[in-house]
């Protein structure tokens, strides 16, 4: 019996430990201020904030080199700060703070970042024309250095249809023409007029005036053809960020979107001719333009949107084109968008200049006003049709009148070398390497094609 007796004492025992509770041991920190630097530009850096354990409301601080710059209250986890009126080129400290109570504080980490330095403004140019009279280009793609490709209606003869061409490769050396044919709505083939093409990274996209579509390799063999099921509209830019995903935007508020195997036609809620669309990695899609080329008898409204899970919502919509823009909120001819992956700031080209939006306060402000035009070459910008650039502090705008204006983080200059009176730039694309710009060029014939490279530094194509 003993033996027996002293196993259910054990087993009471255990029992009755297991039911104690566990010791606490040294406290546990539950509360935490985690600051990151998302983004930075010459003279002002973005950073997100991030909190757990705060009773909301709660009254923080921002320190820059240990000095408070901003006192704020928090009735959320998470929010953006932008501190302003840094110096270029210079490293900072960031700290965020929470008064807990009158006496006691709770620190986050310290977080370092540094502002942008400026780019230069020296570019050498070059400026090229393809075919005859009857020419133009639409848009261009850049590959690489030795791989540039631009489409539109390209004419050896004037104005003969044995003798055109829809699209274009520069191999670093020369151009070669070349004639694809597409499929038409009777399901035959024909040499159309392409408006816009894209790189995806692993072959370019090619959409033709009608919608008809040609996929191909880098060095111009065929991937594949076809045409959009659903049309509405005139193609006018393409934008996507993975292989065989994009959108199309185009005229009569026309957007299309290919999910690598399906084209829809989405509802944009507008007819505004769209007329650019851009995007970023992180989820951010923008389209915007106006009745560019419409009945003057109809009202022309100019319209930025913005994707929303499946649904288009408008962000901007001006009707007042003729008008100089007031209170900073652009006004006239949205015809050019861009926004750097990981930004927060989009820019846009108008008809008075070039504004910039900052999505997270949803304000507009100037970034370079287009002065009185009067005379040839304009005095600092013409009126700007698009705009690229690979960041912050260099970003090219082209437009009316060919004019050229780049932004290295602080000045604008207008480039004078490759100016032509009645050159009119349709597309652009920016890389590390340098500069294109594409469209017409007006003369005694008639139009013709023209290419304008800028390469960053003293080297010549």
């Amino acid at each position: 019996m003993r033996p027996f007796f002293l196993f259910l004492l054990s087993l009471c025992w255990a029992a009755f430990t297991s039911c104690k509770e566990p010791s606490s041991g040294p406290e546990t920190r539950t509360d935490s201020l985690v600051l990151k630097v998302t983004e930075a530009d010459l003279t002002s850096v973005t950073l997100s904030l991030h909190t757990t354990g705060i009773i909301y409301p709660a009254a923080l601080t921002l320190t820059r080199n240990s000095q408070p710059v901003r006192t704020f209250s928090l009735n959320q986890p998470d929010t953006t700060l932008l501190d302003t009126a840094l110096t270029p080129s210079t490293a900072y400290t960031w700290q965020a703070i929470w008064k807990k109570t009158e006496t006691t504080f709770l620190k986050g980490e310290t977080v370092t970042g540094r502002t942008m330095d400026t780019t230069s403004h020296n570019f050498t140019w070059r400026m090229d024309t393809l075919g005859c009279a009857g020419s133009m280009l639409w848009d261009v793609a850049i590959v690489n250095d030795t791989c540039v490709w631009v489409v539109g209606d390209l004419f050896t003869k004037p104005y003969d249809s044995f003798e055109r061409y829809n699209a274009a490769m520069w191999n670093g050396k020369v151009w070669k023409k070349f004639r694809f044919a597409l499929q038409n709505w009777s399901n035959a083939t024909s040499v159309q007029i392409l408006r816009c093409i894209w790189n995806d990274g692993c072959g370019l996209w090619i959409f033709s005036e009608i919608g008809a579509y040609i996929k191909i390799s880098n060095l111009g063999s065929i991937v594949k053809t076809g045409k959009t099921l659903e049309r509405k509209g005139t193609p006018n830019k393409i934008w996507g960020d993975k292989q065989d995903q994009f959108y199309l935007v185009g005229t009569d508020g026309s957007i299309t979107r290919y999910n690598g195997s399906t084209f829809t036609l989405m509802e944009s809620g507008t007819t505004v001719d769209l007329l650019d669309v851009w995007g970023t990695p992180n989820g951010d899609v923008w389209a915007c333009g106006t009745y560019y080329f419409g009945n003057a008898e109809r009202k022309r409204p100019s319209i930025l949107l913005r994707l929303n899970g499946p649904f288009w919502e408008t962000v901007l919509s001006e009707e007042n084109e003729g008008s100089f823009p007031q209170n900073d909120v652009p006004s006239s001819v949205f015809s050019g968008i861009f926004q750097l992956p990981g930004s927060e700031k989009l820019f846009m080209t108008t008809g008075y200049g070039v504004f910039k939006y900052s999505i997270t306060s949803q304000k507009w402000y100037w970034v370079k006003k287009r002065t009185t035009f009067s005379g040839f070459p304009p005095p600092e910008m013409g009126i700007p049709f698009e705009i690229r650039g690979t960041a912050a502090n260099n970003l090219i705008a082209a437009g009316y009148h060919n004019s050229l204006v780049h932004f290295n983080g602080s000045t604008w200059k207008q480039f004078t070398e490759p100016l032509r009176e009645f050159a009119w730039p349709r597309s652009l694309a920016v890389s590390p390497g340098g500069v294109i710009s594409v469209g017409q060029l007006s003369g005694a014939d008639g139009f013709s094609a023209f290419i304008c490279f800028g390469q960053p530094g003293s080297r010549r194509r």
